[in-house]
């Protein structure tokens, strides 16, 4: 079915022994104690206060800001390979369906449905993950909290947070800039200045810019898909009110323009002879497409945050507002070409926008004593108008009732859709003896959805006809409301055995709210919401730091169990995708992270899981298959990481820079059925160069996907045929970085 399927593990381990290094990737950097090189202590905030990553008991992975800027990473979905656990698809460019520990929202299209995994910047949640979300870039940190985080952040998230922490303001004048090219035409440009306006107020500007041809052509239009043109801009503000408070000020904004996302049909090779529409395509090439229809992809985001910290000597008070607007359009084929050879060329305009109002009061008490603890309460309010426009024909013979009075036809699905959080929450923690701390959490969340929709019906497939068009059966509106409230509690014990390490147990509740189906093709199916889902969550857990520092060894074993678990069906009758609470599962894993300082110029580091998910109790409620003890889709079973760093001075003021790793993961199901699957693959990325040994300046070449290899990271089965979108293609490319 696809060629370019290798074995990685020789090649990475060799080219580990050739180029080992620091762990930049989980935001570890360079330190000398005397002569002996030690690991940097990573800082984060997953509970809310600065602390030492192995203090805290939750399996976090931190990848560090200038990292991902020297790896050309500037995507979310770009980091899935050095997170245990973690994979990233994408149906289209506006819905990416990322899974933690097999916990993911797959096809979850319109805005009534909560994804599983929260995405946050600076503390705020994004509610569009596609229209919403900014690049990354000028960062401090991305830390990625696997497992239920219902107690601290602000939207209750049932399979962990991805929290975007974003560079801030300084007091000393500083600044920085890249400019990098590559192959597809690429050009890429960054940097940022900071400094004080006075003795109490600093600021800071950050900019971005990625433009590159695109990795896939429309042979029909030659017109370019997955090209990308995008800018970005961020103004932060620090002012340091009196000697107690401190108020902060960000505002963003963005913009990304392009053709949008590739589908190419290849055979399905579960279905017995060759496909419908694979043997009789103009091109066999996986980076063609032959839609008949011009496709763009494009959205606009900005926003404006505000915080207000103040020291009141009994504790601190944190005020968080922030405003968020995204706008976003895209159009895509879901077939990738005409019909014929396809039975239909059924393709969909999706333009939304989304508004999103968050207020956050919270009160902690000092952390140096042997009892803390924070409270505070949360709001959130969203606003989202989306439509689904699907246009179709086909090439089939017509009349009332016939496949093609099924297929053929052009309706638009309007939905107006708004959705109001309120939350109170608190965390504490006893410390029960000088190394045991007991911590006990919990979140009340009440939320309350309003939903329109209304189904509009364009033009007809070839008359008389019985069905306007799949899946709309007639144009209707429906108006509905509904609310749903959770405890979600989570404790653990923690206890620090020796100096440096910590082992640590945890149950915790995670809760996704319930929703509407957004492609309903009656008023009937537009009017019953889908029921919240819950799992509790178990975590075994182990931090340590060995070999006087130079060795950082972190483990996590967890388990958990899902009650009315939210799962992706396909109505064959309809030809629609619905959301139904299907299912119980259970979920096994093991996930191991290490970092090894060598020597002064040389650390390796080495991530991987091993997830045992299934569905427990799991029957079909459209077809009544039984799908019980299958694999839970878009979950492999084994990944891992491997790599390393090296920066080795070869004169007294120039460093020799390098950086390689390799990426992989075994074979995935892409539905429940099992059927339709991706084979196992692994990504190799490097980069070398040179650069000042103070890290005024650099110089690297890089790679990504260096050895091509061909993936996929959505399919869509139909007839013999699994419609397909591929990975990004092998990039290479120059850049150039000044600090100052």
């Amino acid at each position: 079915m696809l060629s370019q399927r290798y074995c990685m593990w020789p090649l990475a381990a060799a080219a580990v022994a050739m180029l080992p290094g620091a762990v930049i990737a989980q935001g570890v950097t360079q330190q000398a104690t005397g002569s002996e090189p030690i690991l940097e202590e990573i800082v984060v905030t997953a509970r809310k206060f600065e602390e030492s990553l192995q203090d805290v008991p939750i399996a976090v992975t931190v990848l560090d800001g200038q990292e991902l800027a020297d790896s050309n990473i500037f995507d979310l979905s770009q980091i899935a390979g050095r997170v245990p656990s973690l994979t990233w698809q994408s149906h289209n460019t506006q819905n990416s369906e990322i899974s933690l520990r097999g916990i993911g929202t797959i096809r979850n299209f319109g805005p009534a449905g909560d994804p599983s995994v929260g995405t946050f910047l600076d503390e705020i949640y994004i509610g569009r993950r596609g229209s919403a979300t900014p690049p990354l870039f000028d960062l401090e940190r991305v830390e990625v909290l696997r497992g239920p985080q219902g107690t601290l952040f602000g939207k209750n998230v049932v399979g962990g947070a991805l929290s975007i922490v974003t560079a801030k303001p300084q007091f000393e004048k500083g600044g920085s800039f890249h400019v990098g090219a590559g192959n597809y035409s690429a050009i890429q440009s960054r940097g940022h200045i900071t400094g004080p306006l006075s003795d109490s107020v600093a600021l800071r500007f950050a900019f971005y810019q990625e433009k590159h041809d695109g990795y896939a052509e429309n042979i029909v239009f030659g017109e370019e898909l997955e090209d990308l043109e995008a800018y970005a801009g961020r103004f932060s503000l620090a002012w340091l009110m009196t000697d107690a408070a401190r108020f902060d000020l960000t505002v963003d904004a963005s913009t990304q323009t392009g053709n949008g996302q590739s589908r190419h049909a290849v055979d399905d090779p579960l279905v017995d002879g060759p496909g419908t529409v694979t043997p009789n395509l103009r091109s066999q090439d996986p980076r063609t497409n032959e839609s008949p229809y011009d496709q763009w992809a494009d959205k606009d985001t900005s926003g404006i945050t505000g915080r207000i910290e103040w020291d009141l000597g009994l504790g601190t008070a944190t005020y968080l507002g922030a405003y968020r607007q995204g706008e976003g359009s895209i159009r895509w084929t879901q077939t990738g070409t005409t019909s014929p050879p396809t039975l239909t060329d059924s393709t969909l305009t999706n333009p939304e926008d989304h508004d999103a109002l968050t207020q956050e009061l919270r009160f902690a008490s000092s952390q140096d004593s042997r009892f803390s603890w924070l409270v505070g309460l949360y709001y959130l309010h969203g606003e989202t108008d989306y439509q689904a426009r699907n246009t179709a024909t086909s090439f089939l013979p017509g009349g009332a009732g016939s496949l093609r009075d099924i297929l053929d036809g052009d309706y638009n699905i309007i939905i107006d859709f708004s959705s109001t959080d309120y939350a109170i929450f608190a965390d504490t923690n006893f410390q029960i003896t000088e190394d045991l701390t007991f911590s006990f959490g919990g979140r009340y969340t009440r939320n309350e959805k309003d939903w329109d929709i209304e189904a509009v019906v364009l033009g007809l497939g070839p008359e008389p006809s019985i069905f306007p068009t799949a899946p709309v059966q007639g144009p209707y509106q429906v108006t509905d409301s509904d609310e749903w409230s959770e405890f979600t509690p989570k404790v653990s014990l923690d206890w620090r055995f020796a100096d440096d390490m910590l082992a640590y147990v945890s149950a915790a509740k995670g809760f996704k709210g319930g929703g509407w189906q957004s492609g309903a093709g009656t008023a009937v199916a537009a009017s019953v919401p889908y029921n919240p889902e819950t799992a509790w969550a178990y975590e075994f857990g182990l931090k340590t730091e060995l070999l006087e520092g130079r060795m950082r060894l972190n483990a996590a074993a967890f388990y958990t169990d899902f009650e009315d678990l939210q799962v992706e069906l396909l109505d064959d009758v309809n030809l629609v995708l619905v959301i139904a609470n299907a299912a119980d599962a259970v979920i096994k894993g093991l996930e191991v992270e290490l970092d090894a300082k060598l020597t002064e110029s040389v650390t390796l580091f080495a991530s991987g899981s091993y997830i045992d998910a299934e569905y427990k109790n799991y029957i079909d409620p459209l077809r009544g298959f039984d799908y019980s003890g299958n694999t839970i889709q878009r979950t492999p079973k084994t990944q891992y990481r491997v790599g390393g760093d090296l920066n080795k001075p070869i004169t007294q003021d120039i460093v020799l820079l390098g950086n390689v790793q390799y990426s992989y993961q075994s074979k995935f199901y892409f539905g429940p059925a099992n059927t339709n699957f991706e084979p196992s693959y692994g990504l190799l990325d490097m980069r070398v160069g040179f650069g000042q040994a103070d890290g005024n300046w650099s110089v690297l070449a890089w790679a990504r996907n260096l050895t091509d290899e061909l993936y996929r990271v959505s399919i869509i089965p139909f007839v013999g045929d699994e419609f397909s979108s591929f990975g990004a293609p092998r990039t290479y490319g120059v850049t150039f970085t000044k600090k100052f």
